[in-house]
């Protein structure tokens, strides 16, 4: 039985949307429903649209850790859902794309190519961490179009990253090393002439949670400096609009279960588990299938085990009909961990202080709801 609790990707009012939402801002004809709010806020008379992405940054987290009244809240105008798995791999992609994951593939962070589990923002193995000796794997396999590409607008596009981050730059690359940088360049870049369009990718508030938790200190001191940073920024750019978002939320994590160590469950998979501990995806051997549910029923008070075909049938991914070889990186089972807290641990760390204390991927409320934060634009 699935829990009355867990929030299930809207494909009406979710990331896939809003990233549709900017796509037809920029001339491409959206593939999914628009966020009228949003759309609305999106004149085209605006000289610019930054377009800044904070990983992790959950309605959630933002309510923990942030009063009603700051910047960031007060300038809130939806809360949307995230894909599933709410990854920053399927997740990011379906915000820069405007595609569901059963679209454009990027499904999870480690995702599973005939039994070689590769992770896809390092085109390399999950579980050997060598690289994979063709550097375009990745991109040649799961090939898609962001929303800045072959598009009708008029406006300059940029991107703006991290110097050590996966890219999918566009024709003007900006990269920074530190938030001070970004912020800095965000502000160059909209003081020039001519009209733009800016997306930008935070990912630090989402690492610093894996590590600490999503209420630690550190955290929590780095959102009220990104709340205080951007609303700073946002008075010294006029006639710029911005539009914040994330890509999933986090939660806690209150307990690991080793899937990597349970030999019985090990011995039931024909290739490596794959995904991630939140939604960690099973590929059994023929003829196993009651063995494997036998041996992870000892795991069923935290996860939710579902069938591929009725990830499929309830359109959790999105709709197949495009792209239906996509389906084999569903493997047979997907096991969804719950409200409980817990997370499967695919391969043992190297040292107990790998393991985070915050986590997401899963479809609880913490997890799955993301703000649509706009301001600015005077």
């Amino acid at each position: 039985m699935v829990p009355s609790n867990l929030v299930f990707p809207d494909f009406q009012n979710s990331i896939v949307n809003l990233g549709a939402t900017m796509a037809q801002f920029l001339g491409q004809k959206p593939q999914h429903t628009i966020l009228p709010t949003l759309s609305a806020k999106l004149d085209a008379k605006i000289k610019n649209i930054v377009y800044l992405v904070i990983d992790g940054m959950g309605t959630k987290i933002l309510e923990k850790n942030l009063p009603a009244d700051s910047f960031l809240r007060k300038n809130q105008i939806q809360t949307v859902t995230s894909v599933f798995p709410a990854t920053t791999a399927a997740a990011t992609t379906a915000l820069i794309s405007g595609l569901t994951s059963a679209q454009h593939g990027w499904f999870a962070w480690a995702t599973d190519f005939d039994g070689a589990v590769v992770e896809l923002f390092r085109n390399r193995n999950y579980y050997t961490e060598e690289l994979l000796t063709n550097p375009n794997f990745i991109l040649k396999q799961l090939p898609y179009q962001t929303i800045w590409e072959n598009t009708n607008t008029k406006r300059d596009t940029y991107t703006c990253f991290p110097k050590n981050c996966y890219q999918n730059p566009a024709k003007n690359q900006l990269v920074y090393q530190s938030l001070r940088q970004m912020l800095r360049q965000l502000h160059k870049i909209c003081s020039q002439p001519n009209q733009k369009f800016i997306y930008a990718y935070y990912p630090d508030l989402d690492t610093m949670m894996h590590q600490y938790g999503t209420t630690a200190r550190k955290p929590r001191r780095l959102l009220q400096k990104l709340n205080r940073k951007i609303a700073h920024l946002v008075r010294r750019a006029p006639n710029t609009l911005f539009v914040i978002t994330a890509d999933h939320g986090q939660t806690d994590v209150k307990g690991y279960d080793f899937f990597c160590d349970d030999t019985t469950l090990q011995n039931c998979l024909a290739h490596p588990i794959s995904w991630d501990g939140r939604a960690a995806c099973f590929k059994v051997k023929p003829g196993y299938d009651a063995q494997f549910k036998d041996a992870f029923q000892k795991y069923a008070q935290d996860y939710t085990l579902f069938k591929a075909e009725d990830v499929i049938k309830q359109g959790l991914c999105g709709n197949f009909s495009q792209k239906p070889d996509y389906r084999k990186f569903l493997g047979d089972y997907l096991a969804v961990g719950n409200t409980s807290g817990h997370i499967g641990v695919l391969k043992k760390p190297s040292s107990p202080k790998k393991l985070y204390r915050g986590t997401h991927s899963g479809m609880t409320p913490d997890e799955m709801y993301v703000p649509v934060i706009v301001a600015g634009g005077e």
